[in-house]
């Protein structure tokens, strides 16, 4: 039996092909910062900085020089196939391409993307490649006409590519000649080819285009235009293969090329080191990178030399500024490594709902039992907040039977008890009603808060949990969104963790909400707050706009030392030390029914003190005229 591995390039979080032939690979990746699942082109002897110039090609360069030897070396893109299986009469666009809506099973059983569909089509063929286009079918001559008239193409670099061609290799003038006047030609640089043809293609292609960055310049080229190397090499893969079958005798096999239409994911994250394995998974945007810092700086910190910290950015737009500085903050620990995760993989975020202050990125945690499916649990922990203790104890937590660890939710306590209004889309409620009904959580008391959780990856796999996540995410709106998903599909099955492990900052309600909870409640509150093991700055006032908070020290000694330090005092001076009611990093605008709400409040407390029945009746009124008025 042949050997053979076909690669699939990838440049972000796609769906993979099943078959064990087929290797995704991560072009570009010196310069990404982010793991999309798969291994990179930038280990050993590599070019993949090249990869906005070069295309698939830094992917090329990596196997040629550092993948295991095999029979057979192909390439294919992550939404562009071979049809390997027998029909090769299905419909094809003017382009040339099966248009396929997805990937799945089906699709690549029908398009012979299997191990024994591809070793059933290769045998006894030296070369794959795509049924020749017309270039006619775009309007144009021949293929020189084509590259000039192109869009983002400049004919005098495909010129540039010839003259350094016929410079090194004269004896291919007729294959340039031939191939130029021609109509049709191999395109999108995919093949399947004898690792003999392909050492000797890879050096003849590598040779050429060394020369050819002598001899070409930008000229304030676009992000498409610089992507010139890529379309030169489809033409010199032509003139290759012409000037071969003049030479000596291959057997070509021509297959019809698959187009995917809609971008998926199905890849996962895999363990980052072998053994005493920590992970952790955050949730960020660039707007709270100083608040990661802080918290990646305090876990370091309380890290344990004996474990592996596996650190995972679920990244909602991290700047590649931050990601480094991020990087760099654990460069020094051995223990210590920090990735980067794309939430734009996640699609069914795409339409969810969202009010303010949160973001569509706060679904991610839903999809944490799919993405690290490979772990046997997984920590996530909030931006805003800090550690005082080893993470390392709560991934140690046995869960037996339990989904989830996670602490209980006493704000939640208190919504219940004063009978705050739920916002949702299944009318007026009260937070007990909500939480009974809709939530379908008989004892309130077990509603938790999301801002640590440790994820029974191994049971959630066997019960296969994310689908019931998936479904509940689907067209509902909730109060406290994915919170109250979770709190949902996962009731009755949590364990518990002390007070300590989710201390509230306070937000500045610490002597007017937290005394009114019931009393073993408070004091369990005050109890945790001694010795906090985390604590969460949730809320408008953050210790990084303002230093009239709980814990602001605790805060500002894992800023310190960091890139951001200089940044967080320049905002406190900004936002004025002593304004305790500063905003967080990037609230929007008062909307100015909250302006009115707010003139409206004192007057409201007098006469309607919370937790009375004037109060909740006035609450019901108050919604039921602003679901009239705002819709």
């Amino acid at each position: 039996m042949k050997n053979v591995s076909i690669y699939t390039c990838h440049h972000k979080p796609s769906a993979f092909l099943d078959s064990s032939i087929v290797k995704p690979i991560h072009v570009g990746k010196a310069a990404a910062l982010s793991d999309i699942c798969c291994e990179g082109d930038d280990s050993g002897d590599n070019i993949s900085y090249k990869n906005p110039f070069y295309c698939e090609l830094t992917a090329h360069y990596w196997v040629w020089k550092n993948a295991p030897k095999v029979d057979y070396v192909g390439f294919m893109h992550y939404r562009r196939h071979f049809n390997f299986s027998d029909d090769q009469s299905k419909l094809e666009d003017v382009w040339g391409m099966v248009n396929c809506p997805i990937i799945d099973d089906s699709y690549q059983q029908e398009h012979g993307l299997t191990d024994d569909g591809i070793l059933k089509c290769i045998d006894g063929v030296d070369l794959i490649v795509p049924k020749k286009w017309s270039v006619t079918a775009a309007g144009s001559k021949n293929n020189y006409h084509h590259y000039k008239t192109s869009e983002h193409l400049h004919i005098r670099d495909y010129q540039s590519a010839i003259d350094v061609l016929l410079r090194l290799y004269p004896e291919y003038y007729g294959a340039v000649k031939e191939f130029n006047a021609a109509v049709d030609g191999y395109y999108t640089n995919m093949y399947v080819m004898t690792s003999v043809l392909f050492n000797e293609y890879s050096e003849w292609l590598f040779s050429i285009l060394d020369e050819l960055e002598e001899e070409i310049a930008f000229d304030n080229y676009s992000a498409q235009e610089k992507r010139v190397v890529g379309h030169i090499s489809e033409r010199l893969f032509n003139i290759f293969i012409i000037y071969k079958l003049k030479q000596q005798p291959l057997v070509i096999k021509e297959l019809q090329r698959t187009f995917i239409s809609q971008e998926s994911f199905n890849g996962k994250i895999t363990p980052f080191y072998t053994e005493k394995n920590i992970p952790i998974a955050i949730c960020s945007d660039d707007n709270y990178a100083m608040s990661l810092g802080a918290l990646v700086n305090s876990i370091s910190r309380n890290s344990n030399p004996n474990n592996n910290y596996d650190i995972v950015i679920l990244d909602n737009g991290v700047s590649q500024r931050n990601k480094q500085r991020l990087k760099d903050l654990v460069v020094k620990k051995n223990n210590l490594n920090i990735r980067f995760f794309s939430v734009s993989a996640f699609k069914e975020i795409k339409n969810v709902y969202i009010r303010p202050p949160f973001t569509a990125a706060t679904y991610a945690r839903l999809f944490i039992p799919r993405l690290f499916r490979e772990y046997e649990k997984v920590l996530f922990i909030d931006t805003d907040t800090v550690v005082e203790s080893d993470l390392a104890i709560l991934v140690e937590t046995k869960l037996g039977n339990n989904l989830v660890a996670a602490v209980k939710d006493i704000v939640m306590e208190g919504f219940v008890k004063f009978g705050t209004v739920a916002q949702s889309d299944c009318g007026i409620q009260t937070a007990k009603n909500y939480v009974q009904k809709t939530l379908a959580m008989p004892d309130t008391d077990k509603y938790f808060q999301g801002g640590i959780i440790v994820f029974n990856i191994d049971k959630m796999n066997a019960e296969n949990t994310f689908s019931k996540l998936m479904n509940e995410l689907k067209g509902k709106q909730y109060w406290f969104l994915d919170q109250d998903i979770m709190n949902k599909v996962f009731y009755d099955r949590v364990y518990y963790l002390p007070l300590e492990w989710n201390v509230y900052h306070g937000n500045g309600h610490t002597e007017v909400f937290y005394p009114n909870l019931k009393f073993s409640t408070y004091m369990q509150f005050l109890k945790a707050r001694q010795n906090p093991k985390m604590i969460h700055f949730a809320g408008e006032n953050k210790p990084w706009n303002t230093d009239k908070v709980d814990y602001y020290d605790n805060f500002i000694k894992n800023i310190q030392g960091t890139p951001w330090e200089k940044e967080v005092m320049e905002r406190l001076m900004t936002h004025g030390m002593s304004n305790a009611s500063s905003t967080a990093m990037s609230l929007p605008p008062l909307l100015f029914q909250t302006k009115i709400k707010r003139r409206l409040m004192p007057y409201v407390n007098k006469a309607a003190p919370t937790g009375s029945k004037r109060r909740n009746l006035l609450a019901r009124c108050y919604y039921k005229v602003r679901r009239i008025v705002l819709g």
